[in-house]
């Protein structure tokens, strides 16, 4: 997505780009690191759900859960 607003070389698809398409792409990469999380047998049951909350949720709690929900759950055990 970035390099098409990169090809477009306008100040309206760059704009385009970072208001929304930047964060539909992120959301996008972040919903394939947490299943990447949800494919592993290993995980504790607590990790389990918080990947299924955040992959069923916003972009928002996706990106929370990557920087920081994994994390408490992994502590929560």
């Amino acid at each position: 997505e970035a390099n098409k607003a990169l090809d477009a070389n306008t100040p309206e698809a760059l704009r385009a780009f970072l208001e929304t398409g930047f964060r539909l792409a992120r959301a996008e990469d972040d919903r394939v690191a947490v299943a990447r999380i949800l494919a592993d047998p290993k995980i504790s049951k607590t990790l389990r759900a918080a990947a299924q909350k955040a992959i069923n949720g916003t972009p928002e709690e996706l990106r929370y859960f990557l920087e920081v929900g994994q994390y408490e759950a992994k502590v929560k055990r």
